[in-house]
């Protein structure tokens, strides 16, 4: 279906909350027998165990074919080596009586959420475990849900490569619970990160008064800018390839050709699975374009643009940018960025997922003097706030 309107945004993932709060409540309750429950009901899959054994990962490892392990191995080292030029130092910064020492930690236990829909996504463990690793991150554990056809053998292989510790055959709203709240088998974190449908984000978004969520991620959204410049055909193939994450995908073309957005729609109406929702919006220039963008605040922002390496310093809001002739489905797999991205309007006030995610900042501050101008200030500020004895406990030390 295609609208040539701009998409009305409801309440979103808040709307699921309670959808998703009974499930919560009966993991916290009844721990793995919630578990098994609540997977055969849901996933239609029947288990004995919470956890993969070292045997089911063996197995499922030794069906990679040799190529395809080739390919992660040539992935993970470019993802890798972007991770290690984006970490910060640890630094200190001195001066004005006071010395402070800046330092990153890693934070110790994470859970790693690897969507299950059509496909199993292994390319997520790519994105967050990498990451994490470089990060500094001694305890990774990854819950994926279930299939007949047993563990994904790319999941094995990854999660052997980054050191996993284990790897939970649960998905869902469930999957989000037990990793928050710790279960008999399944480990409790200290945060957890990945994509996923309404029914996951609602669930990260009901446990995160416990447990240190990334953001909301998912359903997919794509915003593609294109002037009578654009290649039709690859702005349409880009929307198309981001339709492959489901009818959820909010799917957005501004441009200011007319001929272009026929084109592309034809293509669409002729090349694409019908249960899609597409919006082709004709725009007045550019600008008008990149306000509304930045007002959508999508995960993912496409610019095909003959100026677009100048024009995208306008861009306020998006996970991240792609330019020119860069299809956005290279940062979904080998770009460097992670391709776990804010969505529901919250690239507003967050990024996308890095290195920064995986670590906490510790200051460690000392008084290597007395400066008696500032230090008046601030017992000045604490009796304005009614803290007598903040003020005199600063004073004590020189007066």
């Amino acid at each position: 279906m295609i609208f040539h309107e701009i998409p009305q945004r409801g309440n979103g993932i808040r709307e699921y909350v309670e959808k998703v709060r009974w499930i919560v409540d009966a993991v916290i309750k009844d721990g793995d027998r919630a578990l098994l429950g609540l997977t055969e009901r849901l996933d239609g899959v029947k288990l004995d165990r919470v956890a993969a054994s070292e045997r089911e990962i063996e197995d499922a490892v030794a069906k990679v074919p040799r190529d395809l392990a080739e390919s992660i191995d040539l992935i993970y080292q470019h993802l890798y080596d972007y991770h290690v030029q984006t970490k910060p130092p640890s630094q200190g910064i001195s001066g004005l009586n006071v010395s402070v020492d800046l330092i990153w930690e890693p934070i110790g236990r994470i859970g790693i959420y690897v969507p299950k829909g059509r496909n199993s996504y292994p390319s997520t463990l790519l994105m967050t475990g990498i990451p994490a690793l470089v990060a500094g991150v001694e305890e990774l554990y990854v819950a994926s849900a279930p299939s007949q056809a047993g563990l994904d053998p790319l999941v094995a292989y990854i999660s052997k490569k980054i050191g996993v510790k284990s790897i939970y055959r649960i998905g869902g709203p469930q999957a989000i619970a037990a990793m928050a709240y710790g279960t008999e088998t399944v480990r409790r974190v200290d945060k957890i990160v990945g994509p996923g449908g309404l029914y996951v984000q609602a669930a990260k978004l009901l446990i995160s008064d416990v447990v240190g969520i990334d953001g909301i991620e998912g359903p997919t959204e794509l915003v593609v800018l294109a002037d009578d410049s654009a290649n039709w055909i690859h702005v349409a193939q880009d929307l198309a390839a981001q339709a492959e994450h489901g009818p959820s995908s909010v799917l957005v073309l501004l441009s200011t050709s007319n001929t272009l957005l026929s084109k592309v729609e034809e293509w669409l109406k002729s090349n694409v699975s019908p249960e899609n929702t597409y919006h082709l919006v004709k725009v007045k220039n550019v600008e008008e374009a990149i306000e509304l963008a930045n007002s959508i605040a999508p995960e993912h922002l496409s610019l095909h643009l003959k100026d677009a390496e100048v024009l995208y310093s306008k861009v306020r809001n998006a996970g991240v940018i792609t330019l020119g002739n860069t299809p956005p489905a290279l940062v979904d797999y080998c770009a460097g960025p992670s391709h776990v991205l804010p969505t529901s309007g919250w690239a507003r006030f967050r990024g996308g997922l890095s290195i920064y995610d995986f670590m906490k900042l510790r200051p460690a501050v000392k008084a290597t003097g007395i400066d008696r101008e500032l230090w008046n200030a601030a017992m000045k500020l604490a009796d304005y706030e009614g803290f007598v004895w903040h003020g005199r406990s600063i004073g004590a030390r020189y007066v």
